[in-house]
C-alpha cells in the first residue's frame, strides 16, 4: 500500500518535475509512513510513500526496478494471488529477489505486458515506465478500490505534461484550485458526490475503475476499458446457490488474510462484516474487531457489534462520537475526501479507523456485499411497481397526480411515485439528494444532469435483458459502489496509514452474485436472502436475521440540537456565490429549521460539506495539513515550517478578519 505519484513530459520542452513529484507524495504522507522513494529520469518522474504490510523489508522499496533493468514501476494496492503469481514466475525462470507482492506484479508485467491484468487477484493503482519504449502505462483495478487522478498541465514555459497521484489534493490543494466544473457540482448536488471520469477540479480526471491509461512523450493519453461488470441472473434459485457462495467468500476471506503485520476488522451489527469476521476467525482466533457509534438510540450498532464478536470469540473495540469531536474534526475529514462527498458515514469510517490504527495495520470490512447480492431496501420492488411498468402513459400520469395529494412524508406517496415514474427516469442510484428541478434553482449554471451518467448503464442493462433489481444493481456497481463507498473507506482509512480490505469485491464472489435469480436477493421480509443463507451456519442467527442500519449519523438531530446554527454560519461565510444561488440556498436550510418533510437533513449536509469543501480547497480559510492537523504526519510538520512554499514562509491558515465556524479547531 502506498501513496503514488509522477510526472512524464509529454511535448513542448517539457521535462519531468521531480521536486513537484516530491511536493505530491509529501502531501499524501499518511497514505504511507514507512518509507519514501522517488526516481527521475529522462522523460520521466516516480513516487512512493509505503505503507509496509507485505514483506516489510527494503525489498519492498518504491520506486522498483525490475530484474532486466527495463521497468520502473510506483504501486498502491495488494494483490492476494501473488504467492501463486511468483511461483509462477520462478518455473518460467524468473528469480526474485524478494517477497513482496509489488516486485510479483512489476515482473509479471514484465512478462506479460497489459495481459498481466487478468491474473491480478485484488486492488490496485499502479503506473509502470517502460525505458525501452517511452510508454507509461496506469492501470486501476477492476471494482475501483484503489484511486487514481491525473491531469495534463502546462508549465510556464509552454511545455506540457502528464501528473498523476493517488488522491487529488496532490494535483490540487488548498487554495491551488480556481476553477469548478458546473456540470460536475450539479451532478454532485443529486449524486452526493462527482462520478467519474470527472472530478469538481478541472483538468483533473478520475481513471475510472477497470480502466487502463497509456501515454508517451509526443503522444496522445488515452484510456481503456479492460474490465466491466456483468450481471446474468438465473431466472430461478438454484439449490446449490448458498454451498457456491460460501466457498467463493471463504477463498477470498483467506486470500486477504495474507499479511505481514497485524490484522483486524470493522464489525457492525449486520451479516456484511458478521459473515467476514465468521470466517476469518477460524483462521485468525481472537483476531480485533472495531466498531464506532453514536450516544443515540437508534444511531449504534455496538452492542449487536459486541455481542457477535462475543459468539465468534474475537475482541471487541468499540467507540461512541461526541458532536464536539464530530465538528472538530469535520474539516479533516472533508480534507481527507478530495472532492466534495456528502456520505456521512465517512465521519464514523474515521474515527473507526483511527481507533483501529492503534492496534492493527490492516482491517477486513465488508463493503460491496449490499451492491453485489441485493442488500439496499430499494431494491426491493413490490408487484404492483413491477406490473406498473405495463401502464399507458395516461395510467401513470393518474398515479402521479394521485401522489402529489398526498403530504410528504405519508404512506403510499413514495409507491405511487415509483408507479408512476419508469426505473429509467427515477432511479441514479442510492442517493438521489436534490431533484433535478431543485438543481436548478440552487445552481447559477446550467448543464448536464445526473441522467447523463446513467443512460448508457441503463443502456447495457437493456440490452442484457435484466430485470429491475439487477438494473438498479448494476447502476451502482458502475456508480455509487467506486464514487461513494470506495471514495470514504479508502480516505477515511487511508488518512490513518491503514489499509483496508473488502473480500466481497473478488471477481469469484462476483461471479456467484452475478447468477443470483431474483428471488435469492429480494423477498417481501428480507435482503441477501442467498448470503444470509449461505452464511447463516456461521453466525448467531440474530446476526444473520438483523436488518442493515447503514452506518446512519444523528447529524439532523444535531443540527437542530447541539449543533444548532452551525449549518447556517457554514454556509453563509462561504463564498460559493459564483456557484450557487445563496438566496435558494438559505431557503434550503429555513425550511429545514422550520421542519419542512420535503427538505430531508442529507440536502442540508450535502450544502454544507460542499461550502466546506470550497472554504479549505478554494478559499483556503483553514488548511489541515498547514495546522498540523495529519497527526505526526511529516507532511503536517512540513507544513508547519513552510517548506512546502516557495518562498519558505509559514502559510497563513486562516485568513484576516474570517472565524471558522463554531466548534472548528484544531482539536486537543
Amino acid at each position: 500500500m502506498s501513496g503514488i505519484a509522477g510526472c512524464l513530459a509529454l511535448a513542448g520542452g517539457a521535462k519531468p518535475d521531480a521536486d513537484w513529484t516530491v511536493r505530491a507524495i509529501r502531501r499524501m504522507a499518511h497514505r504511507g509512513p514507512d518509507d519514501e522513494g522517488v526516481f527521475s529520469d529522462g522523460a520521466i518522474a516516480l513516487g512512493a510513500r509505503r505503507l509496509a504490510v507485505i514483506d516489510p523489508s527494503a525489498a519492498g522499496h518504491q520506486p522498483m526496478r525490475s530484474a532486466d533493468g527495463r521497468y520502473w514501476m510506483v504501486y498502491n494496492g495488494e494483490i492476494y494471488n501473488y504467492a501463486e503469481l511468483a511461483k509462477r514466475l520462478r518455473d518460467r525462470g524468473v528469480a526474485l529477489r524478494g517477497g513482496s507482492d509489488s516486485e510479483v506484479l512489476l515482473e509479471t508485467y514484465a512478462a506479460e505486458g497489459k495481459d498481466a491484468l487478468r491474473r491480478l487477484r485484488g486492488m490496485f493503482a499502479f503506473a509502470i515506465w517502460d525505458t525501452k519504449t517511452g510508454e507509461l502505462f496506469c492501470a486501476r483495478d477492476p471494482f475501483g478500490i484503489k484511486p487514481l487522478y491525473y491531469t495534463q498541465y502546462t508549465q510556464a514555459e509552454g511545455g506540457r505534461q502528464l501528473r498523476f497521484a493517488s488522491e487529488r489534493k496532490a494535483l490540487a490543494g488548498p487554495g491551488e484550485v480556481s476553477v469548478i466544473d458546473p456540470d460536475a457540482l450539479r451532478r454532485y448536488l443529486s449524486f452526493q458526490y462527482v462520478p467519474a471520469p470527472a472530478t469538481m477540479t478541472p483538468p483533473v480526471r478520475c481513471l475510472p475503475p477497470g480502466h487502463y491509461l497509456t501515454a508517451r512523450p509526443g503522444g496522445p493519453v488515452e484510456s481503456f476499458r479492460y474490465w466491466r461488470p456483468v450481471l446474468r441472473p438465473a431466472k430461478s434459485p438454484a439449490p446449490e446457490t448458498p454451498e457456491r457462495i460460501l466457498a467463493a467468500l471463504r477463498d477470498s476471506v483467506l486470500a486477504h488474510l495474507r499479511s505481514d503485520v497485524p490484522l483486524g476488522a470493522f464489525l457492525s451489527g449486520g451479516v456484511d462484516s458478521a459473515a467476514i469476521c465468521a470466517i476469518a476467525a477460524q483462521a485468525r482466533p481472537g483476531m480485533s474487531t472495531f466498531t464506532a457509534g453514536f450516544a443515540r438510540s437508534g444511531y449504534s450498532e455496538i452492542e449487536e457489534a459486541q455481542e457477535t464478536a462475543q459468539a465468534l470469540g474475537l475482541r471487541a473495540n468499540t467507540y461512541v462520537i461526541r458532536p464536539d469531536e464530530f465538528a472538530a474534526r469535520l474539516p479533516q475529514i472533508i480534507w481527507h475526501l478530495d472532492d466534495p462527498m456528502a456520505d456521512a458515514a465517512a465521519i464514523p469510517l474515521w474515527f473507526v479507523a483511527r481507533e483501529a490504527r492503534r492496534q492493527v495495520k490492516i482491517v477486513l470490512s465488508g463493503e460491496g456485499a449490499d451492491e453485489l447480492f441485493g442488500g439496499y431496501g430499494v431494491y426491493y420492488q413490490p408487484g404492483v411497481v413491477r406490473a406498473a411498468t405495463k401502464l399507458p402513459g395516461w395510467g401513470r400520469s393518474s398515479a402521479q397526480a394521485m401522489a402529489d395529494r398526498i403530504p410528504a412524508g405519508q404512506k403510499g406517496k413514495g409507491l405511487l411515485e415509483r408507479i408512476a415514474t419508469p426505473l429509467r427516469s427515477r432511479y441514479i442510484g442510492n442517493a438521489n439528494i436534490f431533484p433535478a428541478e431543485d438543481v436548478d434553482v440552487l445552481t447559477r449554471y446550467g448543464g448536464g444532469t445526473a441522467y447523463d451518467v446513467t443512460e448508457p448503464i441503463f443502456d447495457q442493462a437493456a440490452d442484457n435483458g435484466l430485470d429491475d433489481v439487477a438494473t438498479m444493481q448494476l447502476i451502482d456497481i458502475n456508480t455509487w459502489l467506486p464514487g461513494d463507498i470506495l471514495v470514504k473507506a479508502d480516505r477515511a482509512t487511508m488518512a490513518h496509514g491503514l489499509e483496508l480490505r473488502t473480500p466481497f469485491l473478488d471477481r469469484e464472489v462476483m461471479a456467484a452474485a452475478s447468477r443470483l435469480a431474483r428471488a435469492e436477493k429480494t423477498a417481501a421480509t428480507t435482503t441477501k436472502f442467498a448470503l444470509r443463507e449461505a452464511v447463516a451456519p456461521l453466525l448467531p442467527q440474530e446476526a444473520v436475521e438483523r436488518r442493515k442500519l447503514g452506518f446512519p449519523v444523528p447529524i439532523g438531530h444535531w443540527f437542530r440540537g447541539e449543533l444548532t446554527g452551525y449549518a447556517d454560519q457554514v454556509v453563509r461565510e462561504a463564498r460559493t456565490e459564483e456557484w450557487l444561488d445563496k438566496r435558494a440556498v438559505i431557503d434550503v436550510l429555513r425550511r429545514f429549521r422550520a421542519g419542512d418533510p420535503d427538505v430531508p437533513w442529507r440536502q442540508v449536509w450535502t450544502l454544507v460539506v460542499f461550502s466546506l469543501w470550497h472554504q479549505i480547497y478554494v478559499e483556503r480559510v483553514f488548511d489541515p495539513v498547514a495546522l498540523g492537523w495529519l497527526a505526526g504526519g511529516r507532511e503536517g510538520r512540513e507544513g508547519r515550517d513552510g517548506r512546502e512554499g516557495r518562498d519558505g514562509r509559514e502559510k497563513n491558515s486562516q485568513e484576516p478578519g474570517r472565524s471558522a465556524p463554531r466548534g472548528i479547531a484544531p482539536p486537543a
